[in-house]
């Protein structure tokens, strides 16, 4: 499965982007889904000082890859993609996780 994220600016389209991959078999889009919240909560602890001498890099991949996979268990998908607009702010995370994903940062014209 590859994993894909859709972020941007409120109002930009990413509801709509999510609604046509659907339709596609192969993929799976839903709506703005719980995931990223769970990760900005859990990231914090592996830099905590209590816990940082007994956890590693090794560790902290894959306990955030359970909690991708927990929340995306839909294995006949064949592509993923997950909404948030605050997905942006974890571009290096997606580098480490996911080196194949993409993010699709969809904007609006604010002027």
């Amino acid at each position: 499965m590859t994993m894909h994220f859709v972020s941007g600016l409120p109002r930009s389209g990413s509801t709509l982007l999510s609604a046509v991959l659907r339709q596609n078999p192969r993929f799976k889009a839903d709506g703005s889904s719980a995931v990223q919240g769970t990760v900005s909560t859990v990231l914090p602890v592996f830099s905590n000082q209590e816990f940082a001498p007994v956890t590693d890099d090794a560790l902290r991949q894959r306990v955030l890859l359970v909690l991708f996979d927990a929340y995306c268990p839909e294995r006949h998908a064949q592509v993923l993609f997950d909404t948030n607009r605050l997905w942006t702010g974890h571009l290096p995370l997606f580098a480490e996780l996911f080196p194949q994903s993409r993010v699709v940062c969809c904007v609006r014209d604010v002027g």
